[in-house]
């Protein structure tokens, strides 16, 4: 389980989502991102049914969509000019752990592809 290259993508992106936490965001923002982490754990443990897996990163990357629309109507809702944003490192966090995601997705859906491809030369 370990060894797989998506479980280190999965876990990097759950530790990157949940380091946004630093930062003091809006409470929607943080259980979007507490629930893509959730996600991306809860990924790592389904190793044997790899088609829910990949439908889980699907769900976390679009979680981590949702973060960024929360963040805009946010920010746009807070701040009259854009000086007035809160910016930071941290805010590019959950645009890693997206792009983290997206690798476990490919990674996941090319172990479904030589799993299926050995079963049909198998037969």
């Amino acid at each position: 389980m370990w060894q797989r290259k998506q479980t280190l993508f999965l876990l990097l992106a759950a530790v990157c989502a949940l380091l946004t936490y630093m930062e003091p965001f809006e409470i929607g923002q943080h259980i979007i991102v507490a629930v893509a982490a959730a996600c991306n754990v809860l990924t790592i443990f389904l190793f044997k049914n790899r088609p829910l897996q990949s439908t889980l990163c699907v769900i976390s990357m679009f979680l981590y969509l949702g973060w960024y629309l929360a963040f805009v109507i946010y920010s746009k809702q807070v701040a009259t000019d854009a000086s007035q944003v809160l910016t930071s490192w941290l805010t590019v966090l959950p645009a890693v752990s997206l792009v983290l995601t997206a690798l476990a997705r490919k990674a996941v859906r090319a172990d479904e592809k030589l799993v299926r491809d050995s079963d049909r030369l198998r037969r």
